[in-house]
């Protein structure tokens, strides 16, 4: 396998007016075996019917109400988008007043998205487990009532912290956590997310590598006969 290279980021933290909102400008990275990622946390009141990339519909990954925090949570893909600058457009019903935040990242050299897990807001620190294939990243977000401090809020894994931007949704929100661009070894990773006290969320997804074409030796192809 080869380890996906991590590509340009967007964050976006917006009053939407309406039922649509448009991120302008992400930018797409060129090269191969590209993948485009998004996450959105808005209200729970807000069912998103679709998100584009440049005109391109993207598929859901999951979308899911955290009643408990009041907040929906969700995660999209594109494959293979086309490079360069585009718009992300995001709609949903009803028309939503309240704030939402946003992530999009972007990949080359993926070979897409695998396993993903969902796990709701339970008392600070929330650990969960995510198995993952070999050279695999992992992609994370959160959710809570009170502050996720980017010094410890986002492990990946345990007791690894890493860098996300924080949003505010009338709730704390960490996203864009990615883990190192070496990638993981396959097995059951373990995750931590960490609020300065209450609830707080943990979702992930798995961000596969693209498989390495196999070797082949000349002698494959003879038999030598006696």
């Amino acid at each position: 396998m080869a380890v996906p290279t991590i590509g340009n980021v967007t964050y976006n933290n917006q009053n939407p007016n309406g039922t649509s909102i448009t991120i302008s400008g992400h930018s797409q990275n060129s090269g191969s075996d590209r993948l485009l990622v998004v996450t959105v946390t808005a209200m729970n009141t807000a069912n998103i019917t679709s998100m584009t990339f440049g005109g391109v519909g993207l598929t859901k990954i999951h979308g899911t109400n955290r009643n408990g925090i009041g907040q929906r949570m969700e995660m999209w893909y594109l494959s293979n988008p086309n490079s360069g600058s585009g718009n992300i457009v995001i709609n949903y019903n009803p028309g939503q007043f309240n704030p939402i935040g946003f992530c999009a990242r972007s990949f080359t050299n993926s070979g897409g998205i695998g396993n993903f897990i969902l796990n709701g807001a339970s008392g600070t620190p929330r650990n969960a487990n995510i198995t993952v294939s070999d050279d695999s990243l992992i992609m994370m977000t959160s959710c809570a009532y009170n502050v996720i401090p980017s010094t410890n809020g986002q492990q990946i894994p345990t007791g690894t912290n890493r860098t996300f931007t924080a949003q505010n949704t009338y709730r704390q929100v960490a996203n864009g956590a990615i883990s190192q661009s070496s990638g993981h070894s396959a097995g059951s990773i373990p995750l931590r997310a960490v609020a300065t006290s209450g609830s707080i969320s943990l979702d992930a997804v798995e961000i596969l590598g693209i498989s390495s074409s196999p070797t082949t030796d000349d002698a494959d192809f003879f038999m030598i006969l006696e």
